[in-house]
């Protein structure tokens, strides 16, 4: 277990390193200038060229990237030229409504996913176990754009039931959060639950005819038994990987559904520094993503470590 650790953390360094790195170049292939465009076309030039040097984008890129990672190795990840504010500070403003959004449809759609893939494989010929099958694919194929529009204009424009954009603490607001969550959080699901309904489904397949089965049968067990006792520990390996992956993954991709129901989470703070060629900003939202990354994907291996003995003898 210290083994593994000790890799993880090698892991997050090297990762912070090149996709800080390959962020720093990138995001400087963005057209225009950041202290022009903050100043205004009128501005004058002695004043465009003194907010430059103020911002650090004086000299050659190299000699940029250089001075950027030493303040990074010192723990200063700069000043947000929008907010006027430590990057640090600006991205804990902004990170409980994203990991609220990211937590409650993970969380709802693992739970949904084992139930319902457990109800079609003791129930196989089940009418509506076949038809969610069936919504299981569609639910893959929808883009979350569209659903998220669909869903607004039923249930917020029409029927009026929930409000269509906004966000209030759901720890501090529940009764006027609830109703804001209630949409963003159905598109999240929607595709989280297809996916694992999938995921799992593939791996429940391959446990189905493993001889210990029928042993189990053998020895008197009813399927629901053999289901919940024997097949879904071993079958739940690949869909603990996947939502490992999916949920730092959902981390960083959900700028469509924060920026449609306005949600001020990380990914609409993501949009509006890229508009505004907040570069400090940039770099800081997407370290944070990639440390979110790999301290995910430490918590999958150790929870491999805990249900596979194996994992902990190699």
């Amino acid at each position: 277990m210290t083994g593994l650790l000790l890799r993880r953390l090698r892991d997050l360094v090297i990762i912070l390193v090149i996709v800080g790195t390959m962020m720093f170049f990138v995001i400087r292939l963005i057209p225009g200038d950041p202290a022009q465009a903050i100043l205004g076309p009128t501005a004058r030039p002695s004043d465009v060229d003194a907010l430059r040097e103020s911002m650090g984008l004086n000299g050659t890129l190299w000699e940029q990237y250089l001075g950027w990672a030493g303040n990074v190795l010192r723990g200063d990840f700069g000043t947000s030229i929008t907010y006027h504010a430590p990057v640090l500070g600006v991205v804990a403003d902004h990170i409980l409504p994203t990991l609220t959004l990211a937590v409650l449809s993970t969380v709802i759609s693992f739970f949904l996913s084992v139930a319902i893939t457990s109800w079609q494989a003791v129930s196989p010929r089940n009418p509506v176990a076949r038809l969610l099958d069936r919504l299981s694919a569609l639910g893959m194929a929808m883009p979350d754009f569209w659903i998220s529009l669909m869903l607004v204009l039923v249930f917020s424009v029409t029927l009026r039931w929930f409000p269509s954009s906004g966000y209030e603490n759901l720890f501090t607001e529940p009764a006027t959060a609830v109703p804001a969550l209630v949409l963003p959080l159905t598109v999240l699901v929607i595709g989280q639950t297809a996916l694992f309904v999938l995921t799992l489904r593939e791996s429940l397949l391959g446990e189905l005819p493993l001889a210990y089965l029928r042993t189990a049968r053998v020895k008197g067990l009813s399927e629901r038994q053999v289901m919940t006792k024997h097949v879904l520990p071993n079958a739940l390996m690949p869909l603990i990987t996947q939502l490992g992956s999916n949920f730092a993954m959902l981390v960083g991709g959900i700028v469509i559904i924060e920026s449609i129901f306005v949600v001020p989470g990380l990914g609409h703070l993501l949009m509006g520094a890229v508009s505004t060629r907040d570069f400090p900003l940039i770099q800081g939202v997407t370290l944070f993503v990639a440390v979110l990354f790999v301290l995910v994907n430490l918590l999958v291996d150790l929870s491999y470590a805990l249900l596979d003995p194996k994992v902990r003898v190699s």
